[in-house]
């Protein structure tokens, strides 16, 4: 590992195969791992993926998470290899119970999506809170859209609003938008327009075009802010120059209405 890094020797990816491979051959398992890598990504040698399924599927084999996930991504994916649904599932189960958080999402989406395997939303919901309560960002945001449209979980939109408001404290735009949105709905929350404003403002700040919208239409509107047409026009253009035609078709409007 050392000599395929460059840490402390120099860098030489021919013998630091060559040394995971007598490693290997004692059947340590992270020189398999390490040899399914290089290979996968053409690390200092050819890229080869059939030699790289290899190696990773003997990790898998022995219990190294983070081959069984690299594995069942390729299976998944079939980009690289023959796609494999059975496989996939199999190597993101085995990652998975081993508390591999991408893996937990991935298995959880599948299960949602029945893609490749039956429809299980019992599954999906049990992966999608393990890899919520580890702190992946999406499987948060799924569960608590769960809860708003009361379809794969019972309507609750206080449990909505708490998932969404972890998320936006820790800087998630999407999340800070739908705080927004609460507030200004009043659904889970007391309804107040300033709280939403404050919320769509930072999701805006970060570059999210549909806040930056509503933005737009609170200064415009003076609805949750102080009316201000020059900030409101300042917001619609930022939507507009990522494509967002709502926010072209109320700049037009604002424009047409302002002509003497």
């Amino acid at each position: 590992l050392m000599q395929k890094d460059g840490l402390g020797l120099p860098q030489d990816a021919g013998r630091a195969i060559a040394w995971f491979k007598k490693s290997a051959n004692q059947g340590y398992a992270n020189a398999n791992l390490q040899l399914g890598k290089m290979y996968l990504a053409g690390d200092g040698i050819d890229q080869d993926i059939n030699t790289a399924v290899n190696w990773l599927a003997k990790a898998a084999g022995q219990g190294v998470a983070d081959a069984q996930y690299t594995l069942a991504l390729l299976y998944f994916k079939g980009e690289q290899t023959e796609r494999d649904l059975t496989k996939a599932v199999k190597w993101f189960e085995a990652a998975a119970a081993q508390g591999n958080v991408e893996a937990q999402y991935e298995l959880a989406t599948i299960f949602y999506k029945g893609d490749g395997v039956p429809q299980n939303l019992e599954a999906a919901l049990r992966w999608y809170r393990a890899a919520s309560e580890a702190g992946h960002p999406e499987a948060k945001y799924t569960l608590a859209y769960f809860y708003i449209d009361g379809q794969v979980l019972a309507q609750d939109y206080q449990r909505a609003f708490s998932l969404f408001n972890e998320m936006a404290q820790a800087g998630n735009r999407n999340a800070q938008y739908m705080v927004g949105y609460m507030h200004d709905q009043g659904m889970g929350v007391t309804k107040n327009s300033t709280l939403a404003f404050n919320w769509y403002l930072k999701a805006a700040e970060q570059g999210y075009d549909e806040a930056q919208l509503i933005v737009g239409y609170m200064y415009f509107t003076g609805k949750g802010a102080k009316k201000d047409p020059a900030e409101a026009e300042a917001w619609l253009q930022k939507a507009v120059a990522q494509g967002n035609t709502k926010a072209q078709k109320m700049l037009n409007e604002i424009r047409s209405a302002n002509k003497p």
